[in-house]
């Protein structure tokens, strides 16, 4: 029995399909948990808070670290997901799809045994992702999923000595999805090859790749094949600006027509390793593909010219040179995510000359095999240790309110760590990512900020905050404290993963309408504390 972990493409052919009607309850090779409660159990807070971005040259010794400026991208971890078990085995992440507030997770483990899954997050709250259905596949790996009008098509590989009713290991397999629950029978169609790999939804069709061979493939609705394109050694396949790119490790990209499969242009790549995860992605005008350990090429879809290179900006100490390599490419609003195993989580920000400037290095924990980042969330399988769910809190500054007016002001360009000193006054706008805040002055703040280790308002200061505030890390001994006639003034919404000291004479006040407050962290409150004005206290930690 083969179990091939080529990243290939294809359908060649719809040999046979499963009957419909089959309830997938009922299916004994595919098992279906909808208990959401005893599903969630495996999700956490462990590492959840701020996510600090650093320079790589702060990393490789170019910047000292309190030479480091402050990020522009306010990012947090919302939850640490352990991976689904199967008889004692552990199914490791292969792909996420995101799509109408709900996240859609692959499966599959490695070795010779086939066992895999399709998860269901519902994510419609940023804060609360939660797990509302999973089907277990106990004969089949799932490699990868996407999610097109109310359903769900996997790329699969079946244990054909085990399936019934197959005629070859790789399926196409089709489930119907209804608010986050599986409400069809898993419908599987025949595809020459022992692997899927890799799916993708064009504006009519569905292309799956599949088989050592190799071959791309268009399929309909239905799971009827319309047409397919031989090529060798296939790893990725993604649609966007109106193109189907197709990755292979022996003979670069071919973009193609989404319709009809024919050739547009090609571009060539080095020979790529044998066996290994890579993707496609697409920005507006260029293809992104991860490259191994070249990082990641940025390619003109018009003219497959390479426009830049993301290398890999780290060599962490004690990671194998093979543990090094970038697996996976994201794009999302103008951001670059790139997945390099040992390496880590990189991002890069696409600037108004069209040229991706770095972001930094996140700094989150585990090997990263893929990443799938769409609307301000950002999904990031880890192997043997799950997934990390992050979120971006980059919003813009609510309605101007007479409490906290906001007026022009420059953007935040200063280093990691802020002091406002007495009778300072400091304005800023926009987006930051800060380590550590000291106020002993008035400090005004509108749109988005993170602060990841300390927040201190000293007796007298002022904090005032217009927009979208996160605090601290779970569980880290990260404090905002708010000392003896202190005030922390708020109109829009705060997150606090670290705690939270309230001393004596300490005040926050909200001011408008529609403010929510969310603690995870510790509160300890002193006597005479003022909390005034209208919010919402989601964990009822002040309240």
């Amino acid at each position: 029995m083969r179990k091939l972990l080529l990243l290939s493409f294809l359908i060649v052919g719809v040999l046979s399909c499963q009957p419909d009607g089959d309830d997938p309850i009922s299916d004994p090779t595919v098992l279906v948990n909808k208990d959401s409660e005893s599903l969630n159990t495996r999700l956490s807070l462990e590492g959840a808070g701020v996510v600090g971005i650093i320079s790589s040259d702060v990393i490789n010794g170019r910047l000292k670290e309190d030479e480091e400026l402050a990020g522009k991208v306010p990012l947090i971890m919302v939850s640490q997901v352990d991976p689904p078990l199967y008889e004692g085995k552990i199914l490791k992440a292969t792909h996420v799809d995101i799509a109408d507030g709900f996240a859609y997770v692959s499966y599959n483990t490695e070795g010779a045994e086939f066992f895999g899954a399709i998860e269901i997050f519902d994510i419609a709250d940023p804060l609360f992702p939660k797990i509302t259905s999973q089907a277990v596949f106990i004969n089949a790996d799932i490699n990868s999923l996407t999610y097109k009008e109310g359903k769900i098509y996997a790329a699969a590989a079946f244990d054909i000595d085990k399936e019934e009713g197959i005629k070859t290991p790789a399926q196409l397999v089709m489930v119907s999805v209804v608010d986050g629950i599986f409400t069809s029978d898993f419908t599987k169609f025949d595809i020459e090859g022992w692997a899927a790999v890799d799916v993708s939804a064009t504006d009519n069709d569905i292309a799956v790749a599949s088989g050592s061979n190799g071959l791309v493939g268009l399929f309909d609705s239905k799971g009827e094949m319309k047409a397919e394109f031989p090529m060798a050694d296939l790893r990725s396949v993604k649609y966007g600006n109106g193109v189907l790119g197709a990755l292979s490790g022996t003979e670069g990209i071919t973009v193609l027509d989404p319709a009809s499969l024919k050739v547009l242009s090609t571009i060539n790549l080095e020979r790529d390793i044998a066996e290994s995860k890579r993707t496609l992605d697409m920005g507006p005008g260029f293809l992104l593909a991860s490259e191994g350990r070249k990082g990641v090429g940025v390619y003109s879809i018009e003219t497959g010219t390479l426009m830049q290179r993301l290398d890999i900006p780290l060599n962490p100490e004690g990671v194998a040179e093979g543990d090094i390599v970038t697996n996976a490419v994201s794009f999302d609003d103008g951001k670059v995510y790139m997945a390099k195993g040992g390496a880590g989580i990189s991002g890069t920000q696409l600037m108004e000359n069209d040229i991706l400037e770095e972001i930094g290095i996140l700094g989150i924990n585990g090997s990263s095999n893929f990443i799938k980042a769409h609307n301000g969330y950002i999904f990031v399988a880890s192997g043997s240790q799950g997934l990390q769910i992050l979120t971006l809190t980059d919003k813009d500054e609510l309605a101007l309110d007479p409490g906290i007016v906001c007026g022009g002001f420059p953007a935040y360009e200063g280093s990691t760590n802020l002091n406002v000193n007495t009778n300072e006054v400091m304005e800023f706008s926009g987006a930051a990512s800060l380590k550590n805040v000291n106020v002993g002055g008035q400090l005004t703040f509108c749109g988005s900020l993170a602060i990841e280790n300390s927040l201190n308002l000293n007796s007298g200061g002022t904090f005032m905050m217009n927009g979208s505030f996160v605090f601290g890390q779970y569980n880290r001994n990260n404090t905002l404290s708010i000392n003896s006639g202190a005030v922390l003034k708020v109109s829009g919404s705060v997150v606090m993963y670290g705690d939270l000291n309230l001393n004596s004479g300490a005040t926050i006040e909200f001011v408008g309408e529609a403010n929510s407050l969310t603690i995870f962290g510790r509160v300890q409150k002193g006597q005479d504390v003022v909390i005034k004005g209208d919010f919402i206290d989601t964990e009822n930690k002040l309240k």
